[in-house]
């Protein structure tokens, strides 16, 4: 299968006795960041079978006419963040629909008065983003 749910690398897989193809690691990079956003954050409690399954459409809705000119399988032109994003509002609208008990308050909300764009918005804005001072050593009498 083209999404496996192991972490470790696999080996080069003959199909039909013709092509090699290489195994993938959809699911480590793009459906468990994005499931696991949009469960933890929107506190949903549990992770259900649709919401699985709704990470796993939301991905495919990212792939664009590029890609499928290029049999792409997931999206290769789309930032990491957007995808899980994307993916985390989607897994959240499931939640929803399924009227689990979501403790975030906020992101309901969020949801309930703008839909996705606003539901979106929240997400990014707890997404944690790197912002390192720049480290340089300067040897004493150096730079000064």
């Amino acid at each position: 299968s083209q999404c496996n749910n192991s972490s470790l690398p696999h080996e080069k897989t003959a199909v039909a006795g013709a092509r090699i193809v290489a195994s993938s690691q959809c699911n480590n990079r793009y459906i468990f960041p994005g499931l696991a956003l949009g469960a933890a954050l929107g506190q949903t409690g549990v992770v259900t079978n649709a919401m699985i399954n709704r990470a796993a459409e939301a991905l495919v809705e990212l792939i664009d006419e590029d890609d499928l000119a290029r049999r792409a399988t997931f999206p290769e032109n789309v930032e990491i963040r957007e995808i899980a994003c994307h993916l985390a509002a989607k897994v959240f609208e499931q939640a929803v629909q399924e009227d689990l008990q979501v403790a975030n308050k906020d992101m309901l909300e969020a949801y309930e008065h703008g839909g996705l764009p606003e539901l979106k918005t929240y997400i990014y804005s707890k997404m944690w983003y790197p912002n390192y001072r720049p480290l340089v050593y300067l040897p004493p009498g150096k730079g000064e």
